[in-house]
Formats: structure tokens, C-alpha cells, sequence
């Protein structure tokens, strides 16, 4: 019996040493795969690839990529995103091939998306192919200038609150990021949903808790991006679901609540929503001003559950990467007292050409601001890192490498963008850098700015993120000064907050509010 028991000891010490030596040999060849190519790459760590210090929440993705761009000058590097093989893009030419003339081979972005298990994941950033390019036709005319004006009134209204709030915390310091998410949610509530919702005055108003339900910082959230944006194919093995199931309903409820509301009382806004409604509607969005065309049968119209997944992106990205750039511009303004002057005076010389107010034109003039809006953009990217995945086989021109089919492109908008080679002294606030009418901030060759993207998938949302953002910045400088806060002051270093996908500062932006006239 002993000798038995002996025997199969053995049998299992030589079937697990089998297993891990063979367990080796697979590892080692999957994390070969681009030396085999031929291609630089960084030795990678099991299971984690390349990417360990961002799944253990030791650093932002953000600046993970920014020390994996500094160690190579090459113009492509080998990464391991877990044990699939990805090519991290750094040049600027060949990124102005991947994005724009060569699109065809790299139009999809290989993020997560499953509409059947989880609908709302079925929205114009993460579809695919030709669904992407139907999709992408119908709502371009969503967002045109004659759009954004007609909205502009709605925009503008929803400053009121913003504006009462700081006179109430007049010469306090105030969390700015809080509280432009918070201005930025009331228009979104407001032309995505037709709904009057006040974020500023009541902190528990449902849209706010939404938003905040979505990008907090929880494990389940910080899982549901990194499956998102990194690993797509763990999320699409464990059926994780984008949204968790709360946010889901709200979505639907608030969607179809609207959309019955309009049609049972033939209300028309001339807003997002009723756009979309065309859309059900009809199967597309006229670029006329008539927001009210009626169907001739020969389009084919959204879904309720495609239409409630473009509600969703519209809400999310709207208020959140809006209010992220605004809250770093408050920032350097704060920072930079004579670009704030600057700035200021551009407002006040604008706005008194036109009797006072602020209007759509008058915010088209205000050209040095919105030169800070894209140095602010350059420097804190809302998108540090952009997504791209080869659709067919591509080789790179003038070399024998070529990308295979399915291969993950990442391409490292921050740290291209914070490069002293395309922006000499990059840690520095100069507006300058764009107040000419050249692209790319100079005269780069290839592209080295692109924080809403580049090319046919470039941010669809680009025009209607910098009009929020130019109203709540004239908003608040037309008549409040802003310094930094004491904790701010004393920082040698912005520390970032690890677990959040987006820019932002640890312990929040506090900012002081100076009313101009007291100064």
C-alpha cells in the first residue's frame, strides 16, 4: 500500500512539473512574439504584460505610458497588454498614417462592446465597422454650428446657478472639478434629456449621482474601464457589463420617459434628444434647421436600446471631459496671473462689442481663450492614451514589419503632446503655441496633437466640449479672479489621483473665488 501511494506521490510531482515547465515554455513564446518580429519591446511580467503598475493602481495609465515612451526613441514599441501582444505608436508620421490616410486599416478602436448582453455598450465610440460608419453619417449632422448655436441659449441658461453658487462662496476656496462636473451635468441633463436638473444647488440630484455612480473610483468601476479600454477580450470572456445595472435603468428610464413625454404631446426641443428622436424616427438627421423632418420610408430608424446607448456616451462624455478640461484651465489661470489677465480683458472687450452680453458670436471671437483651451487640452488630456486595433494585415511603408490582423494599437496622446521635441519647455502654460491658424500647435510634421483623436474617429463631440467649456470659463471670469488654494500653493508636484481614468488631482482642485470688483 505504502509503495502505492509512493507511486502516485510521484505521478502527481511529475504531472505538476510537466505542467509548470510547460506552463514556461508557453509564457515565453507568447512574450516573444515581437522579439520574432523583430520589434523593440520591454520584457514583460506575468500576467500582467507591460501594463503591472497600472493594474495594481500604482500609477495612472497615463503616466505608465509616458515612462514607456520615454525609454525608446523608436518609432514603434512591442507591449503586452496581459499576454496579448500590442504595438504602442509613437511616431508622428506614421500615426498620420494609422489615423487618417490609412484609416481603412485601422478603423476600429478594439474596445469592448456587446450589444446583445449589455446595450448600452452599443454606442458611435466603441462600434465597429460598418455599424460604426452608418452610425457615425447619421449624427454627424448633430453636432454642426448651426446645432450648437440654436442650443447656445440652453448652454447659457445653466450658468445661473453656477454663478450664484460662487457669489455664495465668494473669497472660500472651492473645488472646482466638482463643481464644473456639476455645471456641466445640468447641461447635459438639460439637451440630452430635456429635463431642468440643478447639480449646483441640490448635491443628491440624480443625474449628478449618475455620473459620479460611473466614474468613482470603486473596484467594480475601475474593472469595468480597464476591461473597456485595455482588455477587451477579459471582458467580453467574464461577460462583464459596462454600466452595472442601477445606471442601466436610469438610462432607459429617462429615455423612454422623454420619448414618450414628445411623442404623446408633440413637444419638439431644439436639443439632442430631439435629434435622436429624428433619428427613431426617421433613419437620419436633416442638416437643414428643420428639427422636425418627417420619415420618407427609405432609412432605416434606431432602435430604443441603440438609441438609449447614444444618450448614455453623450451624458458621460459631455459632462466629464468638459469639466475636466475647464477645472485644469481654472488651474493654470489660477497659476499663470497674467495669462488670467489676459484673458479677462479679451472677455470684457468681446462681450462690450456685443452690448454686454454673451452670445455665440461673441465667444467665436475670444480667440486667445481659446488658445488656453487647447494648451490646456495639450497639457491634460482628457484621452492620455487613444485606442486603435489593425482590421487587415498592414505594412508599415518603407520597412518590412508588418502589423498583423487584430494587433492593439496604443497610441500615447499625453506623452507625445508633452514632448520638449514638439513643444519646447512642455511643462510650461504658453497659450501662444496655438494662437496661430496652424495645426498641431507649430509646424510639426505628422501629428503630435490630438487630444479629441484624429482622423474619421476623431471625437464627433469636438465643437460642442470646447462651446462648454468657453461659456463656463467666460461665466467665471467675467466676474470672478481665481488663486490657488493653500494646499495648491504649496505643491511642488500635481499628484494625480492613481485609480481615476481621467486627469485628476488627488484630494480635488481647490481653487480660491475672488469677486473682480473687490480686487
Amino acid at each position: 500500500m505504502g509503495l502505492l501511494f509512493d507511486n502516485l506521490f510521484l505521478d502527481v510531482v511529475l504531472l505538476i512539473s510537466c505542467s509548470a515547465i510547460a506552463l514556461h515554455f508557453y509564457i515565453q513564446h507568447i512574450y516573444s512574439y515581437w522579439d520574432r518580429k523583430k520589434i523593440k519591446s520591454i520584457k514583460p511580467v506575468f500576467p500582467f504584460g507591460n501594463l503591472k503598475d497600472g493594474f495594481l493602481l500604482k500609477k495612472p495609465f497615463a503616466e505608465l505610458f509616458m515612462d514607456l515612451y520615454k525609454q525608446t526613441d523608436e518609432p514603434i514599441l512591442g507591449l503586452y497588454a496581459t499576454t496579448k501582444p500590442a504595438l504602442m505608436v509613437r511616431d508622428p508620421e506614421l500615426l498620420r498614417l494609422i489615423l487618417i490616410r490609412d484609416f481603412q486599416y485601422f478603423h476600429d478602436r478594439g474596445v469592448y462592446v456587446n450589444e446583445d448582453s449589455d446595450p448600452l455598450s452599443g454606442h458611435l465610440f466603441s462600434l465597429n465597422g460598418e455599424k460604426w460608419k452608418n452610425l457615425r453619417a447619421k449624427l454627424t449632422p448633430t453636432f454642426t454650428s448651426g446645432r450648437l448655436k440654436a442650443m447656445f441659449q440652453t448652454f447659457l441658461d445653466c450658468g445661473k446657478s453656477l454663478e450664484a453658487h460662487l457669489m455664495k462662496n465668494a473669497n472660500k476656496e472651492v473645488d472646482m472639478r466638482d463643481l464644473m462636473a456639476r455645471y456641466t451635468t445640468n447641461i447635459i441633463a438639460s439637451v440630452a434629456f430635456g429635463l431642468d436638473s440643478d447639480a449646483i444647488a441640490e448635491p443628491k440630484d440624480t443625474f449628478r449621482i449618475m455620473g459620479r455612480k460611473f466614474f468613482d473610483p470603486t473596484f467594480m468601476n475601475i474593472l469595468r474601464l480597464t476591461c473597456l479600454f485595455i482588455l477587451p477580450h477579459i471582458g467580453k470572456f467574464f461577460n462583464i457589463k459596462s454600466v452595472d445595472n442601477d445606471y442601466e435603468a436610469f438610462i432607459f428610464k429617462m429615455v423612454k420617459d422623454t420619448m414618450n413625454y414628445r411623442e404623446k404631446n408633440n413637444v419638439h426641443r431644439k436639443d439632442f434628444m430631439q435629434l435622436l428622436l429624428q433619428l427613431k424616427n426617421t433613419g437620419k438627421v436633416d442638416y437643414s434647421d428643420d428639427w422636425n423632418i418627417q420619415s420618407d420610408g427609405s432609412d432605416k430608424g434606431l432602435s430604443f436600446n441603440e438609441l438609449a446607448a447614444q444618450a448614455h456616451v453623450f451624458f458621460l462624455a459631455g459632462f466629464e471631459t468638459s469639466s475636466t478640461t475647464m477645472s485644469f484651465c481654472f488651474y493654470e489661470l489660477a497659476k499663470n496671473l497674467n495669462v488670467q489677465e489676459k484673458v479677462q480683458r479679451e472677455i470684457d472687450e468681446v462681450t462690450k462689442k456685443h452690448d454686454g452680453k454673451i452670445t455665440y458670436e461673441s465667444l467665436m471671437e475670444m480667440k486667445y481663450l481659446e488658445s488656453c483651451i487647447d494648451e490646456t487640452l495639450r497639457k491634460y488630456s482628457s484621452g492620455p492614451v487613444l485606442n486603435r486595433e489593425c482590421t487587415k494585415e498592414y505594412q508599415i511603408p518603407g520597412s518590412d514589419i508588418i502589423i498583423e490582423k487584430g494587433t492593439r494599437i496604443f497610441i500615447p496622446v499625453q506623452a507625445i503632446q508633452m514632448d520638449p521635441k514638439y513643444y519646447p519647455e512642455p511643462e510650461e502654460f504658453r497659450p501662444e503655441r496655438f494662437s496661430s491658424d496652424i495645426s498641431n500647435g507649430g509646424n510639426q510634421k505628422g501629428v503630435t496633437y490630438m487630444p479629441f483623436g484624429d482622423g474619421p474617429r476623431a471625437c464627433i463631440g469636438l465643437r460642442m466640449g470646447k462651446l462648454q467649456a468657453k461659456i463656463g470659463i467666460v461665466l467665471i471670469m467675467s466676474k470672478f479672479n481665481l488663486r490657488l488654494g493653500e494646499k495648491l500653493q504649496n505643491m511642488k508636484k500635481l499628484k494625480y489621483e492613481v485609480k481615476s481614468m481621467l486627469p485628476a488631482l488627488e484630494g480635488g482642485m481647490y481653487l480660491k473665488v475672488l469677486p473682480r470688483k473687490s480686487v
